[in-house]
């Protein structure tokens, strides 16, 4: 896990990159938030005393479009700025009293959920292109067998034009369906 600490002008840094070093948590502290840290870390963590205008937005940007998990330590009980963001998985407020404790556990259990949903969003992601990609071949069973072919024939029909024409049997179906292909 990469994370990116955002300089501020306190006392704030040297205190977290200790409490990174000695949970041995790769960290950096960076002086300027750049979209190129969003591809960078994994983690970004923002404090209070960052001199970002709008750090409630910017933080609200990055949870809800980039998907990177944001930890903003305040000093207050308020977290009313972040109430569009609050029980997002990719946030967490940690106050400055119990950062020794807090930062960690929340960077080695964060970590294991996100890279666990990350899995399972991508296996999610592969089993609905399959579904699609059966539906598609299926569709196109159904317009080969009201032309007159079984469905053996027809699996045939797909399979052959696929390798004839060098294409998917996605995309071969896709064709068939769009009524591109003379059969």
């Amino acid at each position: 896990m990469r994370v990116a600490v955002i300089k501020n002008s306190g006392n704030m840094d040297t205190k977290i990159d200790r409490i990174l070093k000695n949970n041995k948590i790769n960290g950096d502290i960076i002086q300027k938030f750049t979209k190129n840290s969003l591809n960078m870390y994994d983690t970004i963590i923002f404090t209070y005393q960052n001199n970002i205008p709008n750090i409630s937005k910017v933080i609200e940007q990055i949870v809800l479009e980039k998907k990177v998990l944001v930890i903003f330590i305040n000093n207050k009980l308020s977290v009313g700025q972040f109430y569009n963001i609050l029980n997002n998985l990719y946030f967490s407020i940690v106050n400055d009293q119990t950062l020794d404790v807090g930062l960690p556990s929340i960077l080695n259990n964060s970590g294991k959920y996100i890279k666990e949903i990350s899995f399972l969003n991508d296996e999610l992601f592969s089993l609905k292109e399959r579904l699609n990609t059966t539906n598609l071949i299926n569709n196109a069973k159904r317009i080969l067998s009201n032309k007159g072919y079984n469905e053996a024939e027809s699996h045939q029909f797909i399979q052959k034009k696929s390798m004839d024409l060098r294409l998917s049997k996605k995309l071969t179906a896709q064709l068939i369906i769009e009524n591109k292909i003379d059969f």
